[in-house]
């Protein structure tokens, strides 16, 4: 129980990133905000998990998948506002 709460915690910078993004980069806020869901989901499947190794290895391959796709959408969105 202590990974899916400790996965689960570590969403909450992405929420407070997205909050302070939300008026002066709103594509970027919305990003955040979805990776936050994300680790969120992240700790609830690890949560049902329960220890299972085949059920935590999808888990936690559904989650980084998810993070880095995000996190590539992320990227690709300040470097587009650099080029202006």
């Amino acid at each position: 129980m202590i990974p899916a709460l400790v996965v689960a915690a570590s969403s909450l910078p992405a929420f407070v990133l997205a909050r302070s993004f939300a008026r002066s980069h709103p594509r970027l806020g919305t990003l955040l905000r979805l990776a936050g869901l994300a680790m969120l989901a992240g700790g609830a499947g690890l949560a049902w998990a329960a220890g299972d190794p085949s059920r935590t290895l999808a888990v936690a391959l559904a989650l980084a998948l998810a993070i880095n796709g995000l996190g590539v959408f992320v990227l690709l969105g300040v470097l587009r506002r650099r080029q202006r």
